[in-house]
């Protein structure tokens, strides 16, 4: 029976408690000014399950609180399925779209097996976000475990593990069949290169000049220098880099001589942060490798597998009925003369509902309002097909 706060109290231990079918408005609209709209409950199946062929299969809104909310103690919360659209959309004009929070493992899960398994975009922001206080914020795995198309700006140390620092492009001698790779240039300082070519005056001299800020972003240099066309034994640093610039000297009036000068950083960055060459191996980590196979040691001893743990199954959708259309499952057929639970209680609600319907009529019928008596006969024949 209804109570003082509910509407409408609907109790079916075989089928549907309520059906609601609306082909081109709303099934089912359910509202509350301070409590649920909608509450749906299952033990073994779908608490709430809404589908529309070209509409929204279930809505929910709230002025103040959670328009919609999905829990279960061992499944999924909320499933979105579609078969050739989006399964779960999120948006809000203000705040989060979709939001996602585990204590203990993923917040948010996507996958697809053929395509994006989760996708953010954004017009004016992050299209997505990742944030840690003590972890990884954003964790990438596979043959290709990241893929940026367009700058990237990195904020902080950039470390390459177990792998190479490259560039590729297309071969420029066969660019239709070829890719042409090159690695970086590593040092165990923290070295700027600048290179160019000089030529000599009469005296045999020539002044490099270099850029306004060479001297306080760079210290301690090394030069090279190479002559051009000919043997210079002679030549030689004649000025170090004082004021932006050096003096090249000791070779002939118009020769050419290639030159190449080395520095340090020691900008404000690089003094505030010193590089360090050689560190320990935390303690979580000892004993273990970037690559264990090259020490002969087995995969279980990987820093990586470390870090991430042993990465668990993800989580598998509901089986669902392909054959009925993504209907909810229906309950099993009872044997021939044995009652269902709660038969009984079901038939006595029936008998009550036609009575009252019946009761209803004899009021009409004295008013002689025929279309509404006709209208609860038809009631009261599908409850007695019902039973």
């Amino acid at each position: 029976m209804p109570t003082f706060n509910e509407s409408v109290t609907a109790i079916s231990n075989l089928g549907f408690g309520v059906k609601g079918v609306g082909p081109n408005v709303i099934g089912v609209h359910g509202s509350s000014a301070n409590l649920t709209g909608v509450f749906g409950e299952s033990e073994s199946g779908f608490g709430t399950h809404g589908r529309s062929t070209r509409n929204i299969g279930v809505h929910g809104r709230s002025t103040s609180s959670t328009g919609m909310l999905g829990q279960s103690d061992s499944g999924f919360g909320v499933h979105g399925l579609s078969p050739s659209n989006i399964g779960v959309h999120g948006h809000s004009p203000s705040n989060t779209g979709v939001f996602g929070l585990s204590d203990t493992f993923i917040g948010v899960h996507g996958r697809s097996t053929r395509s994006t398994g989760m996708f953010g975009e954004s017009d004016s922001g992050f299209g997505v976000h990742g944030r840690s206080t003590n972890g990884t914020a954003v964790l990438g795995e596979g043959p290709t475990a990241g893929r940026f198309v367009g700058r990237v700006e990195v904020f902080g140390d950039f470390t390459v593990a177990r792998g190479r620092k490259r560039f590729k492009i297309d071969h420029p001698l066969d660019p239709q069949n070829k890719y042409l790779l090159h690695s970086s240039v590593e040092s165990s300082e923290m070295k700027n290169v600048y290179d160019g070519v000089a030529q000599l005056d009469a005296d045999g001299t020539a002044s490099v000049e270099l850029p306004e800020w060479f001297e306080a972003l760079n210290g301690d240099f090394r030069y090279q220098l190479t002559a051009v066309g000919g043997a210079a034994p002679n030549l030689h640093i004649a000025e170090e880099i004082s004021q932006n610039r050096f003096k090249i000297a000791g070779g002939e009036e118009g020769m050419k001589v290639c030159w190449q000068v080395t520095g340090t950083r020691k900008d404000a960055w690089a003094a505030a942060n010193p590089f360090e060459v050689e560190e320990e191996k935390p303690q979580e980590e000892r004993g273990l490798y970037l690559q264990p196979d090259l020490y002969d040691a087995p995969e279980e001893q990987s820093v990586m597998r470390a870090r991430t743990g042993v990465m668990m199954e993800p989580p598998q959708p509901p089986q669902i009925p392909q054959s009925t259309g993504f209907e909810p499952p229906t309950a099993p057929a009872m044997p021939p003369g044995v009652a269902a639970p709660g038969v009984g209680l079901m038939e006595e609600e029936h008998r009550r509902q036609i009575d009252e319907l019946r009761g209803q009529i004899e009021e009409l019928r004295r008013g002689s309002l025929e279309e509404e008596i006709d209208e609860l006969r038809r009631q009261v024949k599908k409850l007695r097909r019902r039973r």
